[in-house]
């Protein structure tokens, strides 16, 4: 979670919670974007809250050519969302990390450094237009992307993606895939920064709808913890 500090934070509220997981069936050919997009939309269009666990595989590519594989972090953890705009990403392994919002607040905090970063008068809702457009349905989406198939992935056997492209671009983007299977259950997503960074999440454990605490999303900050104010 930490490999970068504003960009990666960002990137994962941005997209993570996009995603839910379901069954995966036997290869076939993948329908149009349009079919997929469409078959998404219906299936998540009542989501008002979700739960699940991931894996995720953050991957730096080489500046040494005898190394040529670059190297490759593991974490898993826990995803909690609810309308509009609140979330918690609970790292587990390899060490605890928590990334929680209110919708307000962005707190990062990490127990084995007693240090918590707190992002103040954030645009939330702007920073997850993407994920808002998403969830608001196909036509919002196709709005605000122009949607291609992407090439197959041998870590998603079977699995549909498609590739997401801002239509008003102000350069340096991310590139995100997002993966389904032909149910259209979404098994998770891929981010691709500028500089050959890619992040792969991998969901499981899916739960549609919970009844959420709200205590999930305001954060308290643990005595002994310093506070470091971020813009």
């Amino acid at each position: 979670m930490r490999t970068h500090r504003r960009p990666l934070l960002f990137m994962v509220m941005i997209f993570c919670l996009a995603f839910a997981v379901g069954g995966v069936a036997a290869a076939q050919s993948p329908p149009a974007p349009e079919k997929i997009l469409a078959g998404l939309s219906e299936r998540y269009r009542q989501l008002a809250s979700l739960k699940t666990a991931y894996n995720r595989v953050a991957r730096t590519p080489s500046t040494d050519p005898l190394f040529k594989g670059g190297s490759a972090q593991n974490a898993t953890g826990a995803l909690y969302w609810a309308r509009p705009d609140r979330l918690l990403l609970d790292q587990k392994a390899p060490q605890p990390e928590a990334m929680v919002t209110d919708g307000k607040t962005i707190w990062w905090h990490i127990p084995a450094e007693k240090i918590v970063y707190r992002y103040q008068d954030v645009d939330v809702a702007g920073q997850l237009r993407p994920l808002l457009s998403f969830l608001s349905g196909i036509n919002s989406l196709t709005a605000d992307f122009d949607v291609s198939p992407a090439p197959a992935d041998d870590t998603r056997p079977g699995q549909y993606g498609l590739a997401l492209l801002p239509k008003v671009s102000e350069g340096g983007e991310d590139k995100l895939t997002v993966w389904c299977g032909p149910d259209f259950a979404l098994t998770g997503f891929k981010l691709e920064s500028v500089t050959g960074e890619t992040t792969d999440f991998y969901f499981f454990e899916f739960v549609d709808n919970p009844t959420l605490d709200e205590a999930l999303f305001n954060f308290k900050v643990p005595s002994g913890t310093e506070v470091v104010e971020e813009e």
